[in-house]
């Protein structure tokens, strides 16, 4: 699962990691964001009618081109990488609308036995490494709305102990076969083996982020 995460690093040394050549795409100015929440718009990087990398903004949490209502009882922002391909919601995403999702850190979060509260945790790669989650995206020209979804998978064993699922960070090197349309959904469905998920780490954060509301470096803050 992920249900928050942070992208503090800039976008000037972000865009490097992708084959960006859209004089808009690589002169964008985003400001830190330390809890990005569902629903709230988000960058994506995906490939255009052209074969063009491009970046896009869209809602986190997908609405399926079909829908009729922009929200529904079912969580969207995240996707089960196991059987996404054949879920109504996510499958025809998944044939041609496969994306990269940009962030630095994730959250999860434990119970506290003393107060049984919930403790956040900040899960990162070494050095805060910037990376990109496998998503998909959409579009409801209905409801003109684009949105993406992070796809996840069991847990590596080294965090576990947080959480029993986490998204799927995919190695620099899938990047390009992941969001090419042409590729099929078995070769896709292959790429997400190409995961760094035993390289993270992770460490306790202030409770500030608990609160979807609350937005800055605090939230990121180590206890």
């Amino acid at each position: 699962m992920c249900g928050r995460f942070k992208l503090k690093v800039s976008w000037s040394d972000l865009w490097q990691m992708y084959n960006l050549i859209r004089p808009e795409d690589k002169a964008r100015n985003t400001a830190p964001r330390y809890n990005i929440a569902p629903t709230q718009d988000v960058p994506f990087i995906h490939v255009d009618k052209d074969g063009n990398q491009v970046v896009s903004e869209g809602r986190w949490w997908l609405v399926p081109h079909w829908a009729k209502e922009p929200t529904s009882k079912w969580p969207m922002f995240n996707a089960r990488s196991e059987d996404a391909h054949k879920k109504p919601a996510f499958r025809d995403a998944y044939k041609t609308q496969r994306c990269l999702m940009p962030a630095d850190g994730y959250y999860e979060w434990t119970k506290n036995a003393e107060d049984g509260k919930k403790d956040p945790w900040l899960i990162e790669l070494p050095e805060f490494k910037p990376f990109s989650f496998a998503g998909l995206w959409a579009y409801n020209s209905a409801l003109d709305v684009t949105s993406c979804t992070i796809l996840t998978a069991a847990a590596d064993p080294n965090i576990k102990d947080l959480h029993h699922r986490m998204p799927i960070i995919l190695k620099p090197e899938a990047y390009e076969n992941w969001i090419d349309p042409d590729r099929s959904v078995d070769e896709a469905r292959e790429l997400l083996g190409q995961n760094l998920g035993s390289d993270l780490t992770f460490h306790r954060v202030s409770r500030a982020v608990n609160s979807s509301r609350v937005e800055g470096p605090q939230c990121a803050e180590a206890v």
